[in-house]
């Protein structure tokens, strides 16, 4: 189709450029297709060029090709150089940068093709076909734009479907520590250590299937430190369905793992320690708790003390009494020993006898009420000592059932301390959880 439109356009025309034939009128009416003179001077413009661009024809036609152009471009010595091999005879085709009547951006994919005359000596004419790609083109710089964001921004490496490295870009090189010389041709293995791929032997069977992978990968670099990246593993896929490489975007987020890593070890030293913390609670509460049986088996003890010495009181009470009474009895006993020697003296003689066992029983009176006196004297010292030690035990139960305040308060504090302990035990468990 192209040579015969050559030879089409290749015949003597009497004025300007003019199209004959279903074959002209189909192009003009099909294509954007534009006629110029060999310096570039516009002759014809198909309908669909100039909805292209957005002129009439009139407005274009006697108008230089510069007219499209942006004006940094139609100044430039490449402008001057294109229209110069055209003029020559070369053909040139490619994507171009054109802009439309309202100043807006169009890209046309297109060939100029030089035609000469019958002699093929002169060039006469130079006709143009385009196919308006702005939107194409538009969306394929978005593509770049992103490509490039990305390549800026993440660790990106490429590999064949079976694994081997084709490219890595500056970050990922700059990452793991190596040249591209140094991986380029290598399998991936050489950034993994050992039991990666005991644990996954079919990693790379399953991105030749199309499988995407995405997590958090640990890597060895250059100098056999640990890389952390979060990566994805996106197979690229032709037009038949077969997997033909698989692109790695990667960040390196070693610094993260590490600080999550101090972070689970200062969890589980918050666990240890707030277990070791309710445990010596839970021990400290039981110690408490006998410390308080003890101190109320202590107080009952000394009540059951405090009663018996009421009961030494009462007794000593009693004995005093009763050496009371004795005491009257040997009063009256001495009284009656003393009347008992007067009768014997005035009976002479006869009341001899009689005078002896007055005198002995006078005697035994004075024994008897200094043994009372001398028992009193022990009960007086005995009410002292009786009364200081009911003083001194009343004080004991007082401060026993002081202590036992004071032990059942610390109780309750080391029963708090018990519970945050056991709040902060299960608000670790749920952050260890968390984080895993």
């Amino acid at each position: 189709m192209l040579s015969s439109l050559l030879s089409l356009l290749a015949s003597p025309l009497p004025k300007a450029p003019s199209l004959r034939g279903p074959l002209e009128a189909a192009l003009h009416q099909h294509t954007a297709s534009v006629v110029f003179t060999p310096q570039g001077i516009l002759t014809r413009a198909s309908p669909m060029f100039l909805a292209a661009v957005g002129y009439r024809e009139a407005e274009v036609v006697g108008q230089h090709h510069r007219l499209f152009c942006p004006p940094s471009h139609a100044e430039s010595q490449e402008y001057r150089d294109f229209w110069a091999a055209l003029s020559r005879g070369e053909h040139r085709a490619g994507t171009f940068q054109r802009v439309g009547k309202a100043g807006q951006e169009v890209w046309l994919e297109a060939t100029y093709i030089p035609v000469a005359d019958r002699a093929g000596k002169r060039i006469t004419h130079v006709v143009k076909i385009a196919n308006d790609v702005t939107a194409k083109h538009k969306a394929m710089l978005t593509q770049e734009a992103m490509v490039k964001a990305l390549d800026r921004s993440m660790a990106i490496i490429e590999f064949s479907a079976q694994g081997e490295i084709l490219s890595a870009n500056d970050n990922f090189l700059a990452t793991i520590g190596y040249s591209l010389d140094e991986v380029q041709g290598r399998h991936h293995r050489l950034f993994c250590r050992e039991a990666f791929y005991r644990e996954n032997p079919d990693f790379w069977q399953r991105l030749a299937q199309g499988e995407f992978m995405r997590g958090k990968f640990e890597r060895v670099t250059a100098s056999g430190d640990a890389l952390w990246l979060e990566a994805t593993y996106n197979p690229v896929i032709d037009a038949t369905g077969t997997v033909v490489s698989v692109v790695k975007f990667a960040t390196d987020v070693t610094a993260d793992v590490k600080a999550a890593e101090a972070t689970h070890a200062a969890v589980l030293s918050a666990q240890e320690t707030s277990t070791e913390t309710e445990q010596i609670a839970t021990n400290g509460m039981e110690h408490l708790r006998e410390v308080v049986r003890e101190c109320v088996a202590s107080v009952e003890e000394m009540g059951r003390a405090r009663e018996i010495v009421q009961q030494l009181v009462d007794q000593a009470r009693n004995i005093n009494g009763i050496t009371a009474g004795i005491a009257r009895i040997a009063e009256q006993t001495n009284l009656l020993s003393l009347n008992a020697t007067i009768e014997a003296a005035h009976a002479g003689e006869h009341g001899k006898g009689f005078a002896i066992v007055a005198g002995e029983v006078r005697q035994l009176a004075h024994r008897s009420g200094e043994a009372v006196r001398q028992i009193g004297e022990v009960l007086t010292a005995n009410d002292a000592m009786v009364a200081q030690a009911s003083e001194q035990m009343q004080s004991a139960v007082a401060k026993s059932e002081q202590i036992q305040t004071h032990v059942t308060d610390i109780e309750k504090i080391v029963s708090e301390i018990q519970l945050g302990a056991r709040n902060v035990t299960a608000s670790v468990d749920r952050l260890s959880a968390q984080q895993q």
